[in-house]
């Protein structure tokens, strides 16, 4: 009888080993859906007044380190880096004044970094671009403040294409080019690849 009775519950204790595998595996799944992804070769541009003219320029060679769950944005962390020592206005007087100590002293701080402390949640489906927003922090020659910005992201081919636009005051970041306004509006675009 006992024997008969232990013989019962083995399926009951193959069922209860096999849930538990189950919940194991897809446990492991949810971490492992967090993928790194990195960005080479974005752009940055903007569009800034100084002495009432529209100085617009740009800045080659943005890149980024993101971990990234394409089906959980709201998973994303990482970071952008943009490298403001290679900014250029088209003129050669002007971008030495906008690298130099009295604006972004970039031989000092020859990157501003944006790093991503939340992005709203969302899905990436293949071909479609999905508007979310990045909640981080925007350092500029060593200073470091809070920004939110809205962020376009299309997921083509297992890459993602990022785009962003958003406004800043320079002066909050003690860059303070003589006669400049306290507003640049900024862009950066880059594509981010699974490692």
């Amino acid at each position: 009888m006992s024997l008969q009775h232990e013989d019962m519950n083995k399926p009951s204790d193959v069922r209860v080993l096999l849930i538990s595998l189950g919940a194991a595996a897809l446990l492991s799944g949810a971490q492992a859906a967090t993928v790194a992804y990195t960005a080479a070769g974005g752009t940055a541009t903007f569009e800034h007044k100084v002495r009432f003219i529209n100085v617009k320029g740009s800045i080659a060679d943005v890149t980024s380190t993101v971990q990234l769950d394409p089906t959980d944005l709201a998973a994303t962390k990482g970071t952008v880096t943009v490298p403001v020592v290679k900014l250029k206005t088209g003129l050669g007087l002007r971008d030495d004044h906008a690298r130099s100590e009295v604006a972004l002293h970039a031989d000092k701080f020859p990157n501003a970094v944006f790093t991503l402390d939340q992005l709203t949640g969302g899905k990436l489906v293949e071909g479609q671009t999905l508007s979310t927003t990045a909640t981080g922090k925007l350092t500029i020659k060593g200073k470091t403040l809070a920004v939110t910005a809205p962020v376009k992201a299309t997921l083509q081919g297992g890459k993602v294409n990022v785009s962003t636009q958003f406004k800043i005051n320079p002066h909050d970041y003690a860059v303070n080019y003589p006669g400049s306004s306290d507003s640049a509006t900024l862009n950066v675009t880059f594509t981010l690849a699974p490692r």
